[in-house]
């Protein structure tokens, strides 16, 4: 793929309960928001259930959009280790949708994105969110928190892949 024709990002902030979704375009030097959603499953759903949800509407997303690169946040560390193998197997369940799309992927941890959009790796989740609706020209905040996250990741990973690309990695 060519630097040029990377155009549309799908951001993904992975969760077990909630995975917000992200989509942006670049339009030359210009990011272009297109779309935010939150991927929300209900506790009280079997375990297959709730995975079933993400990758169906992973899915959808890859269909509708047709991106050109997936952006997906890294698992960082978790003190509770039932929420992290949860997040974990949602996580595989979207890295599978990716990698079935035939996607390139870029991973990020929480502290790149944050050095990318805010620029510095210890921004607070106001400063995120502020900078995410600065960045793409919104009026207001993307709603909910989960979204607004996986924009910054959309706009991170565009900036990463291009200079990958460039280097020849």
């Amino acid at each position: 793929m060519r630097l040029s024709s990377v155009k549309i990002v799908l951001g993904i902030d992975p969760g077990f309960g909630r995975t917000g979704i992200g989509v942006i375009e670049i339009k030359g030097s210009d990011t272009v928001y297109l779309y935010h959603d939150c991927i929300s499953t209900a506790a009280s759903l079997p375990f297959a259930e709730r995975l079933r949800i993400i990758r169906d509407e992973i899915n959808l997303v890859i269909e509708k959009f047709k991106p050109d690169v997936v952006a997906i946040e890294k698992l960082f560390f978790q003190t509770n280790v039932k929420t992290a193998i949860d997040v974990g197997m949602a996580r595989g369940v979207i890295i599978l949708c990716v990698g079935d799309a035939c996607l390139p992927m870029v991973e990020l941890t929480p502290n790149e994105v944050k050095q990318a959009i805010a620029g510095y790796g210890n921004a607070d989740k106001k400063q995120m969110q502020s900078m995410v609706a600065r960045l793409l020209g919104l009026k207001e905040v993307p709603k909910p928190d989960d979204a607004a996250d996986a924009l910054a990741i959309a706009m991170a990973g565009a900036g990463v892949y291009k200079t990958r690309q460039r280097l020849g990695l």
